[in-house]
């Protein structure tokens, strides 16, 4: 299926492409001509595919869709999937494209991804986008990192468990709306629980261990941040602005998890305008 429709891009510029990053093979598809690009990373257990809502975007300028290793087609050897291992994959995706600066886009985990790719190639990196993403801010005392801990360990290790799909589940369940149609809710559920148990696991694990940011860190890059759920986000906004001066915060208040698929005119609209702004 995806081979069939990447032939059926090719009147919007695709060109489908992979490379090899530790030895494991990475697809991606690339769009237009440049050495600035706009790199889409999904989120944990998606593909490139969930940015499909996002096609009038990427086919009309320089873009890059990748599958982050172990998912969607890329080889899933067992290895530790890390975010430095996530973030260094997107770098050989844009050696390989011919990219040298990158507006990173990430939803969910793709946005501890894009963060770790600003921390370890800020030179190449033009511009952030947080959708809907968990950005690891440091707590504030050790009761608090305790309480962390205490909460998340089990919930890291219930993906090991045999039951693991019933917990992927029920997580996938509650980032739904009733902004996201049934059609949706199948393709989702169907991706994301069809990742290996390996991948699902490390991939958690990996996304929780990223050194979260500290006092003091701070960015000069423009930022976006579009984010889903209550209306009172005040202190999630301070919180980014703190790290990411520039920055343009987007509150989607009654949207779902996968708003750019829920939403995809007004999440097109908005990044579009934010790219405008860059030029």
């Amino acid at each position: 299926m995806r081979l069939l429709l990447a032939s059926l891009l090719i009147a919007g510029g695709l060109s489908a492409a992979d490379v090899k990053y530790d030895g494991a093979r990475v697809p991606y598809e690339s769009y237009g001509k440049g050495k600035d690009a706009t790199v889409f990373i999904h989120g944990w257990t998606c593909d490139l595919t969930f940015w499909r809502g996002q096609s009038p975007v990427y086919q009309k300028q320089r873009s890059l869709l990748v599958d982050l290793p172990g998912h969607g087609l890329s080889e899933k050897p067992e290895v530790a999937y890390t975010e430095e291992r996530f973030a260094r994959a997107i770098e050989a995706t844009m050696r390989d494209a011919g990219v040298e600066r990158a507006i990173v886009v990430g939803h969910s985990m793709g946005g501890t991804v894009a963060l770790e790719f600003l921390r370890l190639f800020p030179a190449k990196t033009k511009a952030i986008v947080f959708v809907d993403a968990y950005v690891p801010f440091a707590p504030k005392d050790q009761a608090e990192q305790a309480a962390q801990k205490a909460r998340m360990d089990p919930f890291i290790r219930s993906f090991l468990a045999p039951n693991y799909k019933e917990t992927a589940s029920k997580m996938v369940e509650s980032m739904f709306s009733e902004k996201t149609t049934p059609a949706q809710r199948e393709e989702i559920r169907s991706k994301m629980l069809a990742t290996p148990q390996h991948v699902m696991a490390s991939a958690m694990e990996g996304m929780f261990a990223l050194e979260p940011i500290k006092p003091g860190e701070t960015y000069g890059v423009p930022a976006m941040a579009i984010k889903a759920g209550p209306a009172d986000q005040g202190r999630a906004e301070a919180d980014l602005r703190k790290v990411f001066p520039k920055l343009k915060y987007d509150g989607w208040p009654g949207s779902g998890h996968f708003l750019m698929m829920e939403s995809p005119e007004r999440f097109n609209l908005s990044l579009t305008e934010f790219l405008a702004g860059l030029k």
